[in-house]
Protein backbone atom coordinates (compact mmCIF):
# COMPACT_ATOMS: atom_id res chain seq x y z
CA UNK A 1 0.00 0.00 0.00
CA UNK A 2 0.98 3.79 -0.62
CA UNK A 3 -0.06 6.24 1.61
CA UNK A 4 0.03 9.75 1.94
CA UNK A 5 -1.05 11.75 5.28
CA UNK A 6 -1.84 15.69 6.27
CA UNK A 7 -2.40 16.96 9.62
CA UNK A 8 -5.20 19.00 9.72
CA UNK A 9 -7.00 20.69 12.22
CA UNK A 10 -10.69 22.51 12.16
CA UNK A 11 -11.33 25.86 12.43
CA UNK A 12 -13.97 27.10 14.47
CA UNK A 13 -17.38 27.60 12.94
CA UNK A 14 -19.74 25.65 10.81
CA UNK A 15 -17.54 25.76 7.83
CA UNK A 16 -16.78 22.26 5.29
CA UNK A 17 -13.79 20.59 4.06
CA UNK A 18 -12.97 20.74 0.33
CA UNK A 19 -10.70 18.08 -0.26
CA UNK A 20 -9.57 17.99 -3.89
CA UNK A 21 -7.25 14.52 -4.96
CA UNK A 22 -5.21 14.49 -8.27
CA UNK A 23 -4.34 11.38 -8.76
CA UNK A 24 -3.21 8.78 -11.47
CA UNK A 25 -5.55 6.03 -12.16
CA UNK A 26 -4.27 2.27 -13.03
CA UNK A 27 -6.63 -0.06 -14.54
CA UNK A 28 -6.82 -1.76 -11.13
CA UNK A 29 -7.01 -1.57 -7.61
CA UNK A 30 -8.63 1.11 -5.16
CA UNK A 31 -7.37 4.79 -3.67
CA UNK A 32 -9.62 5.50 -0.24
CA UNK A 33 -9.65 8.38 2.00
CA UNK A 34 -9.68 8.19 5.19
CA UNK A 35 -9.81 10.10 8.49
CA UNK A 36 -8.13 9.43 11.98
CA UNK A 37 -8.05 11.37 14.88
CA UNK A 38 -7.14 9.91 18.61
CA UNK A 39 -9.35 6.71 19.16
CA UNK A 40 -11.39 6.70 15.60
CA UNK A 41 -11.26 6.17 12.40
CA UNK A 42 -13.79 6.89 9.61
CA UNK A 43 -13.34 5.96 5.90
CA UNK A 44 -14.70 9.36 3.89
CA UNK A 45 -14.42 7.63 0.59
CA UNK A 46 -13.71 3.77 -0.15
CA UNK A 47 -12.91 4.20 -3.88
CA UNK A 48 -11.78 7.53 -5.31
CA UNK A 49 -11.40 5.69 -8.66
CA UNK A 50 -13.99 6.03 -11.28
CA UNK A 51 -12.15 4.30 -14.08
CA UNK A 52 -12.18 7.50 -16.30
CA UNK A 53 -8.42 8.86 -17.17
CA UNK A 54 -4.96 7.98 -16.22
CA UNK A 55 -4.90 11.37 -14.83
CA UNK A 56 -7.97 12.22 -12.97
CA UNK A 57 -9.32 13.92 -9.66
CA UNK A 58 -11.64 14.13 -6.99
CA UNK A 59 -13.35 16.49 -4.90
CA UNK A 60 -15.09 15.77 -1.45
CA UNK A 61 -16.78 18.02 0.51
CA UNK A 62 -16.49 16.66 4.23
CA UNK A 63 -18.86 18.20 7.35
CA UNK A 64 -17.07 19.02 10.73
CA UNK A 65 -18.93 16.55 12.67
CA UNK A 66 -17.65 14.03 10.38
CA UNK A 67 -14.05 15.13 11.49
CA UNK A 68 -14.60 15.83 15.01
CA UNK A 69 -11.48 17.73 16.42
CA UNK A 70 -8.04 17.82 14.94
CA UNK A 71 -6.53 14.72 13.17
CA UNK A 72 -4.85 13.44 9.87
CA UNK A 73 -6.19 12.70 6.15
CA UNK A 74 -5.02 9.69 4.50
CA UNK A 75 -5.36 8.59 0.96
CA UNK A 76 -4.03 5.23 1.16
CA UNK A 77 -3.61 3.30 -2.76
CA UNK A 78 -2.93 -0.38 -3.50
CA UNK A 79 0.75 -1.28 -5.19
CA UNK A 80 3.87 0.27 -4.06
CA UNK A 81 3.59 2.81 -6.62
CA UNK A 82 2.36 6.46 -5.32
CA UNK A 83 -0.68 7.93 -7.01
CA UNK A 84 -1.47 11.38 -5.29
CA UNK A 85 0.06 14.21 -7.65
CA UNK A 86 -1.56 16.76 -5.90
CA UNK A 87 -3.82 17.55 -2.92
CA UNK A 88 -5.83 21.34 -2.38
CA UNK A 89 -7.42 21.58 1.31
CA UNK A 90 -9.95 24.57 1.55
CA UNK A 91 -12.66 25.43 4.38
CA UNK A 92 -15.73 26.87 2.62
CA UNK A 93 -18.99 28.41 3.66
CA UNK A 94 -22.24 27.78 1.92
CA UNK A 95 -23.69 30.30 -0.20
CA UNK A 96 -27.55 30.37 -1.74
CA UNK A 97 -27.57 29.29 -5.42
CA UNK A 98 -30.84 28.99 -7.99
CA UNK A 99 -31.21 25.57 -8.83
CA UNK A 100 -33.14 22.82 -10.75
CA UNK A 101 -35.07 20.21 -9.07
CA UNK A 102 -32.34 18.55 -11.44
CA UNK A 103 -29.68 19.47 -8.78
CA UNK A 104 -31.77 18.09 -5.05
CA UNK A 105 -28.31 17.45 -3.69
CA UNK A 106 -27.01 20.88 -3.96
CA UNK A 107 -23.69 22.77 -5.89
CA UNK A 108 -20.17 23.31 -5.30
CA UNK A 109 -18.18 25.82 -7.02
CA UNK A 110 -15.04 26.06 -7.15
CA UNK A 111 -12.66 28.31 -7.03
CA UNK A 112 -11.67 27.75 -10.63
CA UNK A 113 -14.95 28.13 -12.19
CA UNK A 114 -16.16 24.93 -12.16
CA UNK A 115 -19.46 23.41 -10.68
CA UNK A 116 -19.99 20.02 -9.12
CA UNK A 117 -23.18 18.51 -8.06
CA UNK A 118 -22.98 17.85 -4.27
CA UNK A 119 -24.18 14.02 -4.50
CA UNK A 120 -20.57 12.99 -6.11
CA UNK A 121 -18.94 15.14 -3.75
CA UNK A 122 -20.49 12.66 -0.89
CA UNK A 123 -18.49 9.47 -2.01
CA UNK A 124 -20.74 6.95 -2.00
CA UNK A 125 -21.50 7.56 -5.86
CA UNK A 126 -23.80 9.99 -7.78
CA UNK A 127 -27.34 10.51 -8.67
CA UNK A 128 -28.77 8.94 -11.79
CA UNK A 129 -29.20 11.55 -14.35
CA UNK A 130 -33.16 12.48 -15.26
CA UNK A 131 -35.16 13.48 -18.04
CA UNK A 132 -36.85 16.86 -18.22
CA UNK A 133 -39.33 18.35 -20.37
CA UNK A 134 -39.58 22.06 -20.69
CA UNK A 135 -42.31 22.20 -22.79
CA UNK A 136 -41.34 22.41 -26.24
CA UNK A 137 -37.83 21.42 -24.90
CA UNK A 138 -37.48 17.59 -24.39
CA UNK A 139 -34.08 17.16 -22.27
CA UNK A 140 -33.06 13.46 -22.60
CA UNK A 141 -30.14 11.71 -21.03
CA UNK A 142 -29.02 9.03 -24.03
CA UNK A 143 -26.72 7.46 -22.19
CA UNK A 144 -25.55 7.51 -18.10
CA UNK A 145 -22.41 6.04 -19.17
CA UNK A 146 -19.11 5.56 -18.41
CA UNK A 147 -18.37 4.93 -22.11
CA UNK A 148 -14.85 4.42 -23.71
CA UNK A 149 -14.64 6.21 -26.90
CA UNK A 150 -10.80 6.61 -28.88
CA UNK A 151 -10.09 7.13 -32.53
CA UNK A 152 -10.16 3.37 -33.45
CA UNK A 153 -13.28 2.60 -31.50
CA UNK A 154 -15.71 5.38 -31.97
CA UNK A 155 -19.10 4.85 -30.81
CA UNK A 156 -22.93 5.41 -31.93
CA UNK A 157 -25.92 6.21 -30.16
CA UNK A 158 -29.27 5.46 -31.70
CA UNK A 159 -32.26 7.87 -30.56
CA UNK A 160 -35.50 7.44 -31.98
CA UNK A 161 -37.64 10.51 -31.41
CA UNK A 162 -41.36 10.39 -32.01
CA UNK A 163 -42.27 14.02 -32.74
CA UNK A 164 -41.14 17.19 -35.60
CA UNK A 165 -37.44 17.82 -34.03
CA UNK A 166 -36.52 21.19 -35.02
CA UNK A 167 -32.79 21.73 -33.72
CA UNK A 168 -30.77 20.23 -30.44
CA UNK A 169 -27.99 20.56 -28.25
CA UNK A 170 -25.68 17.58 -26.85
CA UNK A 171 -24.22 17.73 -23.38
CA UNK A 172 -21.67 15.52 -22.25
CA UNK A 173 -18.52 15.38 -19.47
CA UNK A 174 -15.43 14.00 -20.75
CA UNK A 175 -12.62 12.65 -18.80
CA UNK A 176 -9.45 11.72 -20.72
CA UNK A 177 -9.43 14.66 -23.41
CA UNK A 178 -6.54 17.20 -23.77
CA UNK A 179 -6.68 20.92 -23.41
CA UNK A 180 -7.46 22.44 -26.70
CA UNK A 181 -8.74 19.12 -28.34
CA UNK A 182 -12.47 18.52 -29.19
CA UNK A 183 -14.48 15.09 -30.17
CA UNK A 184 -15.31 14.70 -33.37
CA UNK A 185 -19.35 14.43 -33.30
CA UNK A 186 -22.08 13.68 -36.16
CA UNK A 187 -25.32 13.72 -36.41
CA UNK A 188 -27.09 11.27 -39.24
CA UNK A 189 -23.76 11.58 -41.05
CA UNK A 190 -23.21 14.94 -41.04
CA UNK A 191 -20.47 16.74 -38.64
CA UNK A 192 -21.38 19.21 -36.20
CA UNK A 193 -19.26 22.55 -36.41
CA UNK A 194 -20.05 24.19 -32.98
CA UNK A 195 -18.64 21.79 -30.82
CA UNK A 196 -17.47 23.64 -27.82
CA UNK A 197 -15.18 21.71 -24.85
CA UNK A 198 -15.21 23.49 -21.01
CA UNK A 199 -11.76 24.87 -20.13
CA UNK A 200 -11.46 25.35 -16.38
CA UNK A 201 -9.26 27.99 -15.14
CA UNK A 202 -5.61 27.76 -14.76
CA UNK A 203 -5.73 27.95 -11.47
CA UNK A 204 -7.46 24.47 -11.50
CA UNK A 205 -5.39 21.85 -9.62
CA UNK A 206 -6.72 19.14 -13.04
CA UNK A 207 -3.55 20.70 -14.65
CA UNK A 208 -0.34 19.11 -14.62
CA UNK A 209 2.76 19.60 -17.11
CA UNK A 210 4.88 16.95 -17.50
CA UNK A 211 8.45 17.17 -18.92
CA UNK A 212 9.83 19.71 -21.38
CA UNK A 213 8.75 18.89 -24.68
CA UNK A 214 5.43 17.29 -23.31
CA UNK A 215 1.60 18.67 -23.60
CA UNK A 216 -0.01 19.80 -20.96
CA UNK A 217 -2.75 17.17 -18.98
CA UNK A 218 -6.07 17.65 -17.51
CA UNK A 219 -7.34 15.34 -15.22
CA UNK A 220 -11.32 15.38 -14.50
CA UNK A 221 -14.49 15.83 -15.68
CA UNK A 222 -15.30 18.45 -18.60
CA UNK A 223 -18.30 19.28 -19.95
CA UNK A 224 -18.56 19.10 -23.88
CA UNK A 225 -21.48 20.89 -25.90
CA UNK A 226 -22.78 20.84 -29.32
CA UNK A 227 -25.28 22.67 -30.96
CA UNK A 228 -27.65 20.75 -33.38
CA UNK A 229 -28.49 22.80 -36.45
CA UNK A 230 -31.61 22.68 -38.48
CA UNK A 231 -32.30 20.08 -40.28
CA UNK A 232 -30.05 17.22 -38.68
CA UNK A 233 -32.45 16.02 -36.70
CA UNK A 234 -35.93 14.00 -38.08
CA UNK A 235 -38.61 12.18 -36.88
CA UNK A 236 -37.65 8.28 -36.02
CA UNK A 237 -34.20 7.12 -35.78
CA UNK A 238 -31.18 9.31 -35.31
CA UNK A 239 -27.72 8.68 -34.82
CA UNK A 240 -25.25 10.30 -33.30
CA UNK A 241 -21.51 9.52 -33.78
CA UNK A 242 -18.98 10.12 -30.97
CA UNK A 243 -14.98 10.09 -31.97
CA UNK A 244 -11.72 11.04 -30.62
CA UNK A 245 -10.67 13.73 -32.42
CA UNK A 246 -6.50 12.70 -32.00
CA UNK A 247 -4.54 9.92 -30.32
CA UNK A 248 -5.25 8.50 -26.79
CA UNK A 249 -8.90 8.07 -25.56
CA UNK A 250 -11.82 9.77 -23.61
CA UNK A 251 -14.44 8.72 -21.58
CA UNK A 252 -17.66 10.10 -22.01
CA UNK A 253 -20.81 10.08 -19.27
CA UNK A 254 -24.30 12.20 -18.59
CA UNK A 255 -24.77 12.41 -22.59
CA UNK A 256 -27.32 14.27 -22.72
CA UNK A 257 -29.66 15.12 -26.09
CA UNK A 258 -32.28 18.60 -25.87
CA UNK A 259 -34.53 19.08 -28.89
CA UNK A 260 -36.84 22.16 -29.40
CA UNK A 261 -40.09 20.74 -31.31
CA UNK A 262 -41.69 22.55 -33.62
CA UNK A 263 -41.03 24.47 -37.16
CA UNK A 264 -38.58 27.14 -37.19
CA UNK A 265 -37.89 29.17 -39.77
CA UNK A 266 -33.84 29.50 -40.39
CA UNK A 267 -31.75 29.02 -43.63
CA UNK A 268 -29.84 25.95 -43.63
CA UNK A 269 -26.26 25.19 -44.54
CA UNK A 270 -25.19 21.97 -45.97
CA UNK A 271 -23.04 20.63 -43.70
CA UNK A 272 -19.69 18.53 -44.45
CA UNK A 273 -20.11 14.53 -44.91
CA UNK A 274 -18.88 12.49 -42.50
CA UNK A 275 -15.85 10.39 -44.26
CA UNK A 276 -14.67 8.22 -41.15
CA UNK A 277 -16.63 5.06 -40.47
CA UNK A 278 -18.00 3.82 -37.59
CA UNK A 279 -17.43 0.84 -36.06
CA UNK A 280 -18.49 0.53 -32.50
CA UNK A 281 -22.21 0.99 -32.01
CA UNK A 282 -24.22 2.52 -29.64
CA UNK A 283 -27.59 3.07 -28.82
CA UNK A 284 -29.86 5.19 -26.85
CA UNK A 285 -33.75 6.10 -27.15
CA UNK A 286 -35.94 9.58 -26.59
CA UNK A 287 -37.20 8.93 -23.78
CA UNK A 288 -33.75 7.14 -23.14
CA UNK A 289 -34.47 3.69 -23.90
CA UNK A 290 -31.11 2.38 -24.91
CA UNK A 291 -29.06 -0.62 -26.59
CA UNK A 292 -25.52 -0.55 -27.01
CA UNK A 293 -24.08 -3.09 -29.39
CA UNK A 294 -19.93 -3.34 -28.92
CA UNK A 295 -17.80 -4.65 -31.34
CA UNK A 296 -18.17 -9.10 -30.71
CA UNK A 297 -20.29 -8.48 -28.23
CA UNK A 298 -24.45 -9.34 -28.57
CA UNK A 299 -26.57 -6.30 -27.85
CA UNK A 300 -27.42 -5.46 -24.41
CA UNK A 301 -30.95 -3.81 -23.87
CA UNK A 302 -30.48 -0.47 -21.13
CA UNK A 303 -33.88 0.19 -20.30
CA UNK A 304 -35.52 4.07 -19.51
CA UNK A 305 -32.90 5.97 -16.50
CA UNK A 306 -35.78 7.88 -15.10
CA UNK A 307 -37.67 4.39 -13.92
CA UNK A 308 -34.82 3.17 -12.20
CA UNK A 309 -33.14 3.90 -9.04
CA UNK A 310 -32.00 6.86 -7.59
CA UNK A 311 -28.17 6.12 -7.44
CA UNK A 312 -25.79 5.20 -10.45
CA UNK A 313 -22.95 2.56 -9.32
CA UNK A 314 -20.43 3.79 -10.60
CA UNK A 315 -17.60 3.50 -7.84
CA UNK A 316 -16.99 0.64 -5.55
CA UNK A 317 -17.08 1.91 -2.00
Amino acid sequence: MSTWRAQVRPPSGDSKLALTVVFREPDDGFARVIWQAPGRAVTLCGNLYEKAAPLHQRTLLIEQSSLGGAGQLIVESTGTEPVVERVELAWVEPLVLAAGWAAPSGLYLTPAGKVLPGDEMSGVGRHRPLDEEKGRVMDAVLDEGPVKIDSQNPVRFVAPIAGSPAYGRLEAQVAGLPPGEEPWLAVNGQNLMGVAAELPGLDDPGFRQGAIGQSLRYGGWRKVVAYVPVGLLHKGENQVDWQMGGAGSMTVRNLRLQVVYGEVSQTMVPPQPVTTPIVEVSSASLPPVVERTEKNVQPQLRTGLSSGGGVVGLRTE
